[in-house]
């Protein structure tokens, strides 16, 4: 059993809630006073699935990249808040703060593809050398490699065939797009590129890895973190797939 503060201490030592974006709603989303945690389940999204999972496997923390809560709740009606308080279950969500914050969701990223030289873009956007010099077909199988898929969109107005330089953004990147063209970046690894996105991309070739797949380090990451003290956590990982499926 650990102090649910020092955990809160440890995760917030790496993501700071002040890197937090305004709109945004990292912190707490269930909060029941407990200072005592028997384990803790890590997730990117709170369904009521990996309620019940943590539930079963007698986790009553859970930590999520994705916040439960981002509009003021005025009515408790969601079956996800309900049964976690219900249960015992504490909630909180590391989102852009932990986006923003060093060896962060995009950071994560450019570590998984080996990039070299990496630089800060803006907040959310990290740019870098590619270990060596592709053809873009090169790169295609790379990124479906390191993130074990299977399919990715790619958009190539362009005409890009060698990538020298890359950018890569965690979860919905799509709205830096007219700053990554602003540069002389090869490709954009992100997701949730959206039709008129696709279409209007000038200079950057674009792969889109899923939002899922894009974050799904974030988990491997603060795993790792949690892990790595001298006093025992107990620390489990969700079993999540993305929401839909290729038929």
């Amino acid at each position: 059993m650990a102090k649910t503060s020092e955990i809160i201490k440890i995760l917030e030592k790496y993501a700071p809630p002040e890197l937090a974006e305004s709109w945004d709603n990292s912190g707490w989303q269930v909060f029941l006073g407990n200072d005592n945690t028997t384990k803790v389940m890590l997730c990117l999204s709170v369904t009521d699935d990996i309620i019940n999972q943590a539930f079963e496997l007698g986790c009553n923390l859970i930590v999520s990249h994705h916040p439960m809560i981002f509009k003021p709740v005025k009515v408790i009606k969601d079956v996800k808040i309900i049964k976690a308080v219900q249960r015992g279950i504490q909630v909180y969500s590391l989102h852009t703060n932990c986006d923003k914050t060093n060896n962060g969701t995009s950071d994560i990223i450019a570590q998984r593809l080996n990039l070299k030289k990496t630089a800060v873009l803006n907040d959310f956007v990290r740019v870098g050398l590619a270990p060596h010099e592709m053809t873009l077909e090169e790169l295609v199988a790379f990124v479906k490699l390191a993130f074990n898929v299977e399919r990715i969109k790619l958009v190539n107005n362009a005409r890009k065939s060698i990538i020298r330089t890359i950018a890569v953004c965690a979860g919905a990147g799509a709205d830096f797009i007219p700053d990554i063209e602003k540069y002389n970046i090869d490709a954009y690894i992100t997701s949730e590129i959206k039709y008129h996105d696709a279409l209007d991309s000038r200079r950057a070739a674009l792969l889109d890895i899923g939002h899922f797949e894009s974050e799904k380090p974030f988990v491997e990451e603060v795993k790792r973190i949690l892990e790595n003290r001298k006093e025992r956590i107990d620390v489990v990982v969700a079993k999540e797939k993305p929401a839909w499926e290729y038929v």
